[in-house]
């Protein structure tokens, strides 16, 4: 991550032992012990943290303290000559941000332990950043929303948002109440949530069948939302995307999701309320947002998700346009990596998070969740990325980072494997399906050159799936499968097997999985000019 103020003098505390003890001073009084914060000892096993009236000889001071104006859950961190760490913050949520600040000061060597004198101060770009798993096809399990969850937290992001389409309860029987063993799931990510101080926002999508002048379904609507604030929730969304229009619909959506906030409003003392409009993918102004955003109360905020649904590019124009037509505090919902959409369920896009301008984050926008696959461990990756655009967006380098941001998924010996995996798994809703030596290459029928890249790959793939990310090896296989057959067709054309190449060729193109490159078909295509049926 990158931080926006650090001064340090490359001077270090060294300890020659292998376990750090600090003694906790709060001037931050709510909290009195460091248990009160969730999480806050969690991050280090090597850290063993005292309270103020210890007896025992500790090697730092460590304290609290709370200053109101920094924004986002920033912090300041200081790690002083007189052996203290002092972090301030606005809120709970920045306190941890900055303890798993200090943690990554500390270097720990076979012969003991370096602290540095520093100074950090940052600012999270954005003030909201996630997931909303809010994608057609199969829903997650519950052990990959928790790990989801915990991801979030873990990389400084702070919201999930519920919304599977497939959730039958979520979307086509709206109506109906969650049966008893839903609620512990609920229940249960909850708790998760509180330990990684991480938003839940439960999404609700009643617009596919809602009865606008019965009152009865206003009052099921309510009667679904009041089982999930007895539960604890008290972040909502009112989606209504993908629905078809009426006359009046603009006013209706507002006069609905209006109803919604009074309901809130009356159940709890402090809650959220977003709502998803049916034109939530353009950037031009239309007699529904103008009903809309005119009618619905100020503190409801708006999803949005560029200016397509699939937005190759989200620029600063484009999102300064829809924020003056809405008034409306704005959550972009960027549908990347997901790929649910016609043509990419046979894709996986293993890709960092780019073509987003980092002016985004001025005026209006609330923050961004970015909508991820039905396979979560592959989904990581490009979130991995996103959280250092969220962290400080104005030194984001999305593809000149992708590495660091693969590091903090698998063990450093399988880093450079699995970014020549992703250079042939890129994101075709937002670049070129293939990389530009691959480009050049394939205009120029430079078969050395391809076969030179393509042995790259196929060893990559090989240590790859000799590795022991088991999860997301397991996740990602019929993609690996996909490329061992691609290995076998290629090998088979550099030893003359014409025949048996072109065959091989129509039967790869029926292929459940694909690479989003498909190199290997489009080159012998080309080559042996395969025409397309």
């Amino acid at each position: 991550m990158y931080y926006k103020e650090i001064y340090t003098e490359e001077e270090y505390y060294y300890f020659d032992k292998n376990k750090l003890t600090l003694k906790f001073i709060s001037k931050y009084y709510r909290y009195s012990k460091p248990s009160d914060i969730n999480g806050i000892v969690s991050y280090d096993k090597d850290i063993n943290i005292l309270l103020s009236d210890t007896k025992e000889q500790t090697d730092f001071n460590i304290g609290f303290s709370y200053k109101r104006d920094i924004k986002n859950s920033g912090f300041n961190l200081k790690i002083n000559p007189e052996k203290e760490v002092i972090i301030v913050s606005s809120d709970e949520r920045g306190i941890v941000n900055g303890y798993k600040t200090f943690i990554k000061q500390i270097k720990k060597t076979e012969d003991g332990i370096y602290i540095p004198y520093i100074e950090i101060n940052h600012e999270p770009s954005l003030k909201l950043s996630g997931v909303i798993e809010g994608f057609y096809g199969k829903p997650w399990t519950l052990e990959s929303r928790l790990d989801c969850i915990k991801f979030i937290g873990q990389n400084y992001m702070n919201t999930y948002m519920y919304a599977p389409k497939n959730d039958i309860y979520h979307r086509d029987k709206w109506r109906d109440l969650y049966p008893e063993n839903k609620i512990l799931e609920f229940k249960e990510i909850l708790k998760e949530c509180g330990k990684y101080h991480v938003d839940f926002y439960y999404m609700i999508s009643p617009g596919k069948d809602f009865k606008f002048n019965m009152k009865d379904d206003y009052i099921n609507l309510k009667s679904k939302l009041k089982q999930l604030v007895d539960i604890g929730v008290s972040k909502f969304g009112v989606l209504l995307d993908d629905i078809d229009y009426f006359k009046g619909s603009g006013y209706k959506h507002a006069e609905l999701v209006n109803d919604v906030y009074y309901f809130l409003k009356y159940n709890l003392e402090q809650f959220n309320l977003v709502m998803c409009p049916t034109e939530y993918d353009i950037d031009y102004d239309t007699p529904y947002l103008k009903s809309l955003g005119e009618n619905l109360l100020p503190d409801i905020k708006i999803l949005w998700t560029g200016n397509e649904t699939l937005s190759h590019r989200i620029t600063k124009d484009s999102f300064n346009r829809i924020s003056s037509i809405l008034n409306h505090e704005i959550i972009i919902w960027d549908n990347v990596p997901v790929n649910d959409f016609k043509g990419d369920k046979e894709l996986l896009f293993i890709a960092p998070y780019e073509n987003r301008s980092p002016h985004l984050c001025e005026n209006n926008l609330e923050g961004i969740v970015l909508n991820p696959m039905d396979i979560w461990e592959a989904s990581k990756f490009t979130l991995a990325s996103f959280s250092q655009y969220a962290f400080n967006a104005d030194s984001f380098r999305g593809k000149d980072d992708f590495k660091k941001a693969i590091s903090s998924i698998v063990s450093k010996h399988y880093v450079d494997d699995f970014y020549v995996f992703s250079q042939y798994f890129r994101n075709s809703r937002v670049s070129n399906s293939l990389p530009f030596n691959l480009i050049h290459m394939l205009n120029k029928n430079d078969i050395d050159g391809i076969d030179n890249e393509l042995n790259k790959l196929f060893n990559a793939t090989k240590n790859i799936k000799n590795s022991k990310e088991r999860k997301l090896l397991k996740s990602i296989m019929p993609w690996i499968v996909q490329i061992e057959k691609e290995k076998i067709l290629w090998e088979s054309f550099k030893e003359g097997n014409l025949d048996i190449v072109k065959e091989e060729v129509k039967l790869l193109e029926k292929s459940k999985y694909k690479t989003s490159a498909n190199i290997v078909v489009k080159i012998l295509k080309k080559i042996l000019n395969i025409k397309e049926k």
